[in-house]
């Protein structure tokens, strides 16, 4: 079955994929290095959910839900998040809290949902390039900026990775 007669199933597990990827960064690079308090500690951040919104042949949109907890003793107050995220060079995903504005509840728990846009230019270019070659050592990138509460300035973040988890995208994709 080609590509394009499996593209519902494929956009939801490359989101699934790539989402738990792109947070597990913003989590661990955007938390960690923000101004107050001094001894933060990343959330920790799974995908619970997704649904896809809108499927054309030009583009796909989805909402992934995203299961937070705050191990911290203070909240988090984060504003105007804004994810992009390159597979081999490629952009491949655009993405945004549903809420311009969110709280991550001290010691506690919160479903943050994350609207992505994938066009399908992007999604063919990137199976092609994964399929086509040996893949470079860092595979992927997550960029992105967030503030904290009222702070004036975002905050930029960048995470990358390498061959092996895209090795276990592709096998969850089965290609």
């Amino acid at each position: 079955m080609s590509v394009a007669a499996r593209r519902p199933s494929v956009l939801r597990r490359l989101a699934a994929a790539t989402v738990a990827c792109a947070v597990a960064g913003l989590a661990a690079t955007a938390c960690g290095g923000m101004l107050p308090p001094r001894d933060l500690k990343a959330p920790s951040v799974s995908v619970a959910g997704l649904s896809v919104d809108s499927v054309t042949a030009e583009r796909a949109r989805f909402t992934v839900r995203l299961a937070t907890e705050n191990p911290n003793a203070v909240d988090i107050p984060l504003s105007n998040v804004r994810l992009d995220f390159s597979l081999l060079g490629q952009p491949l995903l655009a993405g945004a809290p549903v809420e311009a504005e969110f709280t991550l509840p001290a010691k506690g728990s919160r479903e943050v949902p994350v609207s992505f846009t994938l066009t399908s230019a992007d999604l063919r270019a990137v199976v092609s390039k994964l399929l086509s070659g040996p893949l470079p050592d860092t595979v992927w990138t997550l960029r992105g900026t967030a503030q904290w509460g009222v702070w004036p300035l975002p905050i930029p973040f960048e995470r990358s990775g390498d061959a092996r988890s895209v090795r276990r995208l592709l096998e969850v994709l089965r290609f």
